[in-house]
């Protein structure tokens, strides 16, 4: 996607050629408003079946990231009707838009802002971070991961939030790509510091399903993506003083953030390879998939070692035979990152083909700040020291 936006900028291309790339670069940068446009206009004109399928999904991810679930659904179900019967993506399209439809009746996520109050994140039994929210007049702590695409609450916090609930026939892969049915729920204000976010959806699954077992953590509730978008850009410092800005606060620069569907993926540097990783806040470590592997030094394969690891979340623990790493080195929008014991797993988690691993807290210890407006993840201190109690890579529902 970041060799991608900048090709296009390169003369030589003519609009009929670019129209396409055009929309999807708009729509995954942050910029969904032109690049439906785009993509309607890309679409009224005959296009071939494959192009037009993933036109008609990267249309629907990027309706329902500013909660147009109703047309978010209608574009899935073009997709759909292009998609052959036994196509390995097609299951999880026809539960995205059954989703998205049972949603078609709730008005897009606004968000308003008060005075500034202060706010701190505090370290949860899982290494991630826990943050101080409101719902109903009743307060929670709940995780704050980039990686949830839609926020989430266990049963039983559900309930006592008062919040009521409907019925679907639908699931959310967890972690260990068990599939988990789901409710949802809809709470009209949620108030997370000085933002007052309302039409706030919410996965809501059984408790069993969001209770950690080798850590014995029940999560109540996860602060998803939607959410934290809305907020324009966020930060946590090392020591979890939280700041919510919507100017940003930064220096301008080139985005290292896109979506991939509804996951923020970032822009990272190996021995002169770009990758790009899944920024997961809801994982306490960061690991690498396979596609890694050819940007390794060859030093760095002879130090790999095979070992057995655990790795928890949504739908319970799986244990993988996984290689391991001393120390790998990422430069993250120029900052150097020393990142110990890091695992290469055996296959890629999700299907998503433009992720080389996932960036987690671990890599954040030193403090961060997520900018929405920009598309940037900063980073505010290259020194790193591991969260307690941290079992390696847990990871939260999708």
């Amino acid at each position: 996607m970041f060799q991608l936006r900048e090709a296009l900028r390169q003369p030589g291309w003519n609009d009929s050629e670019t129209l396409f790339y055009r929309a999807v670069i708009e729509c995954r940068f942050g910029r969904e408003t032109s690049g439906i446009e785009d993509l309607h206009t890309f679409l009224a004109a005959p296009a071939p079946g494959d192009l037009a399928r993933k036109a008609n999904e990267e249309l629907a991810s990027a309706l329902a990231r500013i909660g147009r679930y109703g047309d978010a659904a209608n574009a899935l179900g073009e997709a759909l009707r292009l998609t052959p019967r036994h196509d390995k993506d097609r299951a999880d399209n026809e539960n995205d838009r059954a989703l998205e439809e049972s949603l078609k009746d709730v008005a897009p996520q606004t968000v308003h802002f008060g005075p500034n109050v202060p706010l701190e994140a505090k370290h949860n039994g899982i290494g991630t971070w826990n943050v101080p929210v409101e719902v109903n007049g009743l307060a929670g702590e709940w995780i704050f991961d980039t990686g949830a695409n839609w926020s989430t609450l266990s049963e039983s916090e559900a309930a006592r939030l008062g919040l009521g609930t409907r019925e679907t026939n639908t699931y959310v892969n967890g972690s260990t790509q068990k599939k988990n049915p789901v409710r949802l729920a809809v709470a009209r204000d949620l108030r997370f510091g000085n933002a007052h976010v309302s039409s706030v959806v919410f996965l809501v699954i059984p408790d069993k399903s969001l209770y950690i077992g080798p850590m014995k953590y029940q999560i109540r509730g996860i602060l998803g993506v939607p959410v934290l978008r809305a907020l324009g850009s966020v930060a946590i410092s090392a020591k979890g003083a939280l700041r919510i800005a919507t100017d940003g606060g930064g220096a301008p620069g080139a985005p290292n953030l896109f979506f991939a569907d509804k996951d923020p993926v970032v822009e990272a540097h190996h021995s002169g390879h770009l990758l790009q990783m899944f920024l997961d806040t809801g994982a306490n470590d960061t690991a690498v998939y396979p596609s890694f592997h050819s940007a390794l030094t060859q030093d760095e394969k002879q130090q790999l070692k095979r070992k057995q690891e655990q790795t928890g979340g949504a739908g319970g623990t799986v244990t993988l035979t996984v290689e391991t790493l001393p120390v790998l080195r990422l430069d993250v929008l120029g900052r150097t990152l020393d990142l110990p014991d890091i695992s290469l797993l055996p296959k890629r988690v999700g299907s998503n083909g433009f992720r080389d691993g996932v960036l987690g807290v671990d890599a954040l210890a030193g403090g961060f700040s997520l900018d929405f407006g920009r598309m940037q993840l900063r980073l505010d201190s290259i020194a790193l020291k591991p969260l307690p109690n941290a079992l390696p890579a847990a990871h939260l529902p999708r």
